[in-house]
């Protein structure tokens, strides 16, 4: 099973998708609250809700103004599901009663709405029942307005009643203060106890005729929320560039993938999300780079994508290919809790014991981000390259971000932040030439590749890094220093 903690969803930008949605009705809200990962064993409903948001983009433009209609009556319905759940058990007073005829004249309003739309769309497992007969029962004139009451006409002995109320409170009205004033009043409030009563048992005649029209009502709240929710997916598919996804048995393939939270917040700074694209089967790949975010980037944005794909969302990627997983796990320090006591790098390794105790439930994927990065670089190196080695050979996908060398080749495949890989160092320099630390900072930022490219042969990790400090300026004699550490064997 797929079970993420919030911190997790938070980080790798699952919780902003979220956010992104904005239900119409409270139905569609509560499918949102609700949504989670589906299981291999789901495919078929994964697949229905996925085609059922391609249908909503191919033929949105065609039925645009029935649907637009549709939508803003969900945002007229209301939450409840209590109160028609109450009908079947007892009776519902006139508020509730109320609440029903309202829902249920939201739902005369959508129905043929609905109809043109279907004709369009053709969503599948996607239907509303007529529930016009159980208005019939609260509306029995048909004058289909938004109140209700307990008429005259719905049992003589209440007309009756009634009727003898109003002739006691016009004779009271015309007495003055005395005997006979108080027995009229005692014999008004005997009829208006028996009018109460006779309300209840109408109130449960009507709760009670009700009871049957029950599944359809809870049906249409329902396929409310499902409608409501595809269209939202559909509308951030749309916005983000989502794409249609292959669900495959073993081979993960996303070309051009985007990170909304991250692409949002470079665009607020007038920057672009680079996209991150990856091939991977069973076994472990390895992403390298120097530390300065790229590779926390690539993970981040594969994981949520990941994610989006089993919570039948369209991934934001060009193209997609994913398989269905039955577990899901990310280790990374900065995530772990170290509340028994232990280290970072000591709640890391508990966390990872605890998924490798789960490896042979069934296919899983899982990123290490930094693995052992807490502790010192020998012995983090040779963890990570034994857990690399042990990973290649295990049922799952395994994507590990590391800036240690020599880990590459124990894993099925290697890719390699682009970095400064592309850059015009000359040119760059040039662009470096009296500016200020902070300017010059931005400028090598600028010219960044947060890309992903596949490593063909060996190759260790790049020395950015050291570029870095070449083109900001620091002391010859110390890159000098630098040089000479790397480079001995």
């Amino acid at each position: 099973m797929i079970t993420l903690t919030f911190a997790q969803k938070e980080n790798i930008g699952f919780q902003y998708v979220l956010d992104q949605l904005q239900p119409n009705s409270p139905y569609g809200a509560q499918r949102v609250r609700e949504l989670g990962p589906l299981q291999p064993g789901d495919r078929p409903e994964l697949t229905r809700q996925l085609s059922n948001i391609q249908r909503t983009l191919d033929g949105e433009d065609t039925c645009q103004k029935a649907l637009r209609q549709m939508l803003r009556v969900f945002m007229t319905v209301k939450d409840i599901r209590p109160t028609v759940l109450k009908c079947r058990e007892t009776a519902l007073n006139e508020i509730e009663l109320f609440e029903v005829k309202c829902f249920l004249l939201r739902c005369g309003e959508i129905y043929p709405l609905f109809q043109e739309v279907q004709s369009v769309f053709q969503w599948e497992g996607v239907s509303l029942e007529d529930t016009s007969p159980a208005l019939d029962l609260l509306d029995p004139e048909g004058s289909r307005v938004a109140s209700f009451f307990i008429g005259d006409n719905r049992s003589p002995l209440l007309r009756s009643l009634r009727k003898d109320k109003r002739e006691l409170e016009e004779q009271i009205r015309r007495l003055p203060a005395g005997d006979q004033r108080e027995e009229l009043q005692a014999r008004r409030a005997r009829v208006a106890a028996e009018e109460e009563l006779e309300e209840i048992r109408v109130r449960k005649e009507l709760s009670s005729a009700l009871a049957p029209h029950v599944p359809a009502m809870l049906h249409n709240m329902d396929m409310i929320g499902e409608i409501d929710l595809t269209v939202e997916k559909a509308r951030l598919a749309k916005r983000y560039g989502g794409v249609m996804p292959t669900l495959t048995r073993h081979a993960l393939d996303m070309e051009d993938m985007v990170n909304p939270r991250l692409a949002d917040l470079l665009r607020e700074r007038n920057k672009s999300f680079t996209p991150v694209s990856i091939a991977l089967e069973r076994g472990a790949a390895v992403i390298t780079g120097a530390n300065m975010g790229g590779k926390s980037v690539a993970m981040k944005t594969i994981a949520l994508n990941v994610l989006l794909t089993h919570c039948g969302f369209f991934p934001f990627a060009k193209r997609a290919s994913c398989p269905l997983f039955d577990h899901m796990h990310i280790v990374s320090e900065d995530l772990e809790s170290i509340d028994r006591g232990l280290s970072s790098f000591g709640g890391e390794i508990v966390r990872f014991n605890q998924v490798m105790r789960q490896l042979s439930d069934g296919f899983a994927f899982i990123l290490l981000d930094e693995f052992a990065r807490g502790t010192n670089p020998d012995e983090g190196a040779a963890i990570v390259q034994a857990v690399t080695r042990y990973l290649n050979g295990q049922n799952a996908i395994t994507v590990l971000a590391t800036h240690y060398d020599n880990v590459v080749q124990w894993g099925s495949a290697h890719y390699q932040v682009i970095g400064l890989k592309e850059l015009d160092v000359e040119r760059l320099q040039k662009e470096l030439t009296n500016a200020s630390d902070e300017m010059g900072m931005r400028l090598i930022s600028q010219h960044m590749n947060y890309g992903l490219y596949r490593v063909e042969g060996r190759q260790d990790c790049p020395r950015d890094a050291l570029n870095i400090c070449r083109l900001l300026g620091m002391d010859p004699d110390i890159v000098k220093i630098i040089e000479n550490i790397i480079d001995k064997p």
